[in-house]
């Protein structure tokens, strides 16, 4: 039985970021692919359910495992616009740890709930679907440093194009890096060597 419903936390492109990741395409020639609507865009961290009804209680169970809180957002270090044989995405450039920390820290609450991502078995590859469809261009560099702020349960209605947010969480700030502006204030101890 195909799933007409698929459920996945992620976090959303906001309005303005998406139009201009939108207007970040090459020009398209033929019918052979199809741009996703920009308020469609985001990153998935993990699918969570697949259902052919809607589930009623799922929301309700996410809910409850994030109800402590979440942990601090990370930083997403997108680079350029691929062309990809099945489409085009927006990918990385350069470390994507802070971002696996976070997906393993968010799986951790969830899993106390018997709630499991689906699908994460070839690891976790940070990227935004721009469209389907054969689509071949030169990569298009696009530096963005991207730190959501929410991470929402949204219900997709598989092969319609359709999303809903069911709900969203709000972030904690990133962890912040130590800053060396006030090493010669500190104790000895804690000064680095020179």
């Amino acid at each position: 039985m195909t799933p007409m419903f698929r459920y996945f936390l992620g976090f959303q492109v906001p309005a303005d970021r998406a139009g201009w990741l939108a207007r970040q395409l090459p020009p398209v020639s033929g019918d052979l692919f199809a741009g996703l609507k920009p308020q469609n865009y985001h990153v998935t961290l993990c699918t969570i359910e697949e259902a052919s009804a809607p589930h009623p209680f799922l929301r309700q169970w996410v809910a409850k495992a994030f109800a402590a809180g979440l942990p601090g957002a990370a930083c997403i270090p997108f680079g350029r616009i691929v062309s990809k044989g099945a489409g085009a995405e927006l990918v990385t450039a350069g470390s994507v740890a802070a971002i696996r920390q976070l997906y393993e820290a968010i799986v951790a609450l969830l899993a106390p709930h018997g709630i499991e991502p689906l699908y994460r078995h070839s690891g976790l590859r940070p990227h935004v679907t721009l469209g389907h469809g054969r689509h071949p261009f030169d990569p298009v560099p696009v530096m963005w440093n991207w730190i959501p702020r929410d991470l929402a349960l949204i219900e997709s209605h598989v092969g319609h194009g359709r999303h809903r947010v069911l709900q969203s969480w709000r972030l904690l700030a990133p962890a912040q890096g130590a800053f060396d502006f006030m090493a010669d204030e500190l104790p000895s101890p804690l000064r680095r060597a020179a």
